[in-house]
């Protein structure tokens, strides 16, 4: 039995609407599955953050106490403090002409 063109167009637009459908209860399954992730993401982001926020506050506050410290020490021992800061200086002075020359080529007296 041949089909008629009426048959096929009918045929045809019933499997287009059911792909149509399908294509729909898959946008909406892909949908609830990634608003499902970015709630999941969302919350191990929130929950690293709070056991994070507590370490970091500790540290910040033992830094700020080391620096207060190290600060008073420089006052109280400004000549020694002075004298260190110079000879780190010194130090980096020379480190750094020394590296310099010997970066360019050997230059004899004679030439």
């Amino acid at each position: 039995m041949a089909a008629t063109t009426d048959d096929i167009r009918a045929s045809v637009s019933k499997d287009i609407a059911a792909l149509q459908q399908e294509v729909s209860r898959l946008q909406k399954m892909i949908s609830a599955q990634g608003a499902e992730a970015y709630y999941e993401v969302r919350d191990r982001a929130g929950k690293a953050y709070g056991d994070a926020l507590p370490r970091a506050k500790g540290a910040v506050a033992q830094i700020r106490a080391e620096g207060v410290a190290a600060a008073g020490a420089a006052r109280e021992h400004a000549a020694v403090t002075t004298t260190a800061l110079a000879l780190a200086g010194a130090i980096g002075f020379l480190a750094g002409y020394l590296l310099s020359g010997s970066q360019q080529p050997p230059h004899h007296w004679w030439r």
